[in-house]
């Protein structure tokens, strides 16, 4: 089984953001129950410390996320399949922007009557 690039930086980015996320939830919830206790300076620094490191790691784990998304649909290939109602011609190529099913893609090669887009699918590719 062949390892993919940039596995290692992703998990460590992923351990990276969680310890960022606790450490930062440590700091609110310290900060809260020692608020009347020590100097309020104390308090502010270590909630505005907090809540930026929540901000960051929440937004470090969601990118991490749409990341994982993009790569998943970049294996996909899609393909456009042109029919003719008439003569029963199908052909089936690689799709390109702008299809949709029932668009009317010109005269069939084999009867001249209307050839149209009759689906659109994904698959990955055979590994």
């Amino acid at each position: 089984m062949e390892k993919k690039k940039g596995g290692l930086y992703f998990y460590m980015a992923i351990i990276f953001s969680v310890a960022v996320f606790a450490y930062s939830a440590f700091l609110i919830f310290d900060s809260i129950t020692k608020y009347g206790a020590e100097r309020p300076e104390s308090f502010y620094y270590s909630l505005v410390l907090g809540l930026i490191g929540v901000g960051l790691s929440v937004s470090s784990l969601t990118t991490m996320r749409r990341r994982i998304q993009i790569i998943k649909t970049q294996n996909l290939k899609t393909f456009t399949v042109e029919l003719c109602e008439k003569c029963g011609f199908k052909k089936v190529r690689e799709f390109k922007v702008g299809d949709y099913v029932q668009k009317k893609i010109g005269a069939c090669q084999q009867c001249s009557s209307d050839l149209f887009v009759s689906a659109i699918y994904s698959e990955s590719p055979k590994q």
